[in-house]
């Protein structure tokens, strides 16, 4: 029974670490759809007052950072839970109730991400539109 312990306090520290790593991963790719939306930002800025088409082309960096943020953030979502698994921190069923209810913070990454990729989409197609409206 003693031995029992140090294994629980060695899982319980290796689900914290497996959470410590997830939290740093969102922390970097929200700086990553930050500095898109930065970019975008300052390329409509850049568009109006110099007469050229950086606008349309930060869309194109925002749909592909809103792609890869998105996929890269699910696969190591799904990594972290497959470890859990293999390394038996997590049964199947609190597995299963990880999927269906996984941290906030790493939901409302993911659906930034998505609405960075479907932004910048709209960007890329139809910025020098609004631009030419508002300039």
């Amino acid at each position: 029974m003693n031995a029992a312990k140090p294994n629980m306090a060695t899982g319980e520290a290796r689900i914290e670490s497996l959470y410590a790593d997830l939290y740093r991963t969102v922390i970097r790719f929200g700086l990553l759809i930050a500095a898109a939306w930065l970019f975008a930002a300052f390329s409509f800025y850049l568009s109006g007052k110099t007469s050229t088409d950086w606008f349309n082309r930060s869309g194109a960096v925002m749909a592909l950072v809103g792609a890869a943020v998105t996929f890269r953030l699910t696969n190591f979502y799904q990594g972290a839970l497959a470890t859990a698994l293999k390394e038996e921190l997590v049964s199947v069923s609190r597995e299963m109730e990880l999927h269906l209810e996984p941290p906030k913070s790493y939901l409302r990454l993911l659906y930034l991400g998505y609405l960075t990729g479907v932004v910048g989409t709209g960007i890329w197609g139809y910025g020098d539109l609004l631009v030419g409206l508002i300039f």
